[in-house]
């Protein structure tokens, strides 16, 4: 049974699985909230769970000795606090690490309050409670030494022993292992079937893209925040490499094809590219091959044919990494703007205000446009045509 009840503010502090990167900034939303919650209280309550049922390798960051801890609604906590409240409504619930842990992340994400670099983070923190420390050296069924994940699945094969082919079978933890899964897979299996609700193999890759994201240095991780999520030092490192903070890869909502492609270029430099800084690569390609006018599709093919290009021409040539790395992305960046200067003369929407009062023709097809790909701006409907005229384009001249 859930309880219900009025919580001192004093008694609270956020909880170190909860899903948010930063609670409470101080920005104008920040206010904005506040002001709401000055005039009419709160009117949700805030998720917490009692601070003793937090395990010993995760320590309290908040610096104070709490009675409860915020699962979910850390915002609207500080809200209240700003307004003045002394006490907020709370649901307690009875909760350890993992089970927090999912629901800070689920309760977020049903109010697309998170970005993807917090999904990442927070699918990761639960996949380091639930997988297995060690490779498993034995079939738990009969006692055969196997060599790791991979030796067992070999095993499985070859003998009568059952790999647990049902569906649900290798998605429940185990207690008899403290709450860890023998596998590797078994535990991404579970991730994806309490985040998605099923287990097929697009839904692991989701959950893969997802851990591989997390595993990404934190100022790279930002590209996939929003302007107003990014710290002020993630803002500066970004100008720094000439990226436009004003944007934000992938969604903002979860795994993209945009956080894909930045890590395979990020893994890609770390492994073959030991010369050269892979963190401050990715951001230097980034900021030259991504602007206000380049699409989301367009980035991400870029990008691929970056990491071809690059891992081509280092094995055909016996120069200095940083000098291949160098002339990879200035031809990219030439091809680029050649492709536009020849888009340019054939995009009849390019630069004309299609809303303006003296483009009648042009106002009649926007509204139709509008309507017919019920898109919910100008700039969406403008991004959906200038994708299309460049798939056009691609289509005709036979680019990759």
């Amino acid at each position: 049974m859930i309880e219900r009840t009025q919580i001192p503010t004093d008694m609270l502090a956020v909880d170190p699985v909860q899903s948010r990167d930063d609670p409470w900034t101080g920005d104008q939303q920040d206010q904005e909230l506040a002001a709401a919650v000055e005039d009419v209280g709160l009117l949700q309550d805030i998720i917490v769970r009692p601070a003793d049922h937090v395990s010993s390798d995760l320590s309290n960051q908040s610096g104070t000795d709490p009675e409860y801890l915020i699962v979910a609604g850390s915002r609207r906590y500080y809200a209240a606090v700003q307004a003045g409240h002394e006490t907020v409504p709370c649901k307690i619930l009875e909760k350890d690490d993992q089970e927090a842990a999912w629901i800070s992340l689920l309760e977020n994400t049903e109010r697309r309050d998170l970005s993807e670099r917090e999904i990442a983070n927070q699918l990761h923190l639960i996949y380091e409670l639930v997988r297995p420390l060690h490779e498993p050296d034995v079939c738990p069924q009969c006692g055969t030494a196997v060599d790791g994940e991979t030796g067992l699945i070999s095993h499985y094969g070859h003998s009568n022993c059952d790999s647990q082919p049902i569906e649900q079978a290798d998605i429940r933890l185990d207690e008899s292992v403290n709450g860890r899964f023998t596998t590797d897979r078994q535990a991404r299996r579970y991730l994806a079937d309490r985040y998605l609700g099923r287990v097929d193999e697009s839904a692991l890759s989701i959950i893969e893209g997802h851990l591989r994201t997390a595993q990404l240095p934190p100022v790279l991780q930002s590209l996939f925040k929003t302007p107003e999520e990014r710290s002020e030092q993630e803002r500066m490192a970004l100008e720094n490499h000439g990226i436009d903070t004003t944007t934000v890869l992938g969604s903002g909502e979860g795994h993209s094809k945009a956080s894909e492609v930045i890590v395979s270029v990020h893994n890609t430099l770390t492994d073959e590219f030991d010369e050269i800084d892979p963190t401050d690569a990715v951001l230097k390609t980034v900021g030259r091959l991504r602007t206000k006018d380049t699409s989301e599709k367009e980035f991400e093919r870029t990008m691929r044919q970056f990491r071809r290009d690059l891992l081509a021409k280092a094995e055909a040539e016996n120069t200095r990494q940083q000098t291949i790395f160098e002339d990879v992305l200035q031809a990219h960046v030439t091809e680029l703007r050649e492709a536009r200067e020849e888009l340019a003369p054939s995009q009849p929407f390019r630069r004309v205000d299609v809303r303006a009062p003296d483009k009648e023709r042009y106002n009649r097809w926007y509204a139709q446009e509008h309507t017919r790909r019920d898109v919910r701006s100008h700039g969406q409907l403008i991004q959906q045509l200038y994708e299309e005229r460049l798939e056009t384009l691609a289509d005709q001249r036979g680019w990759e």
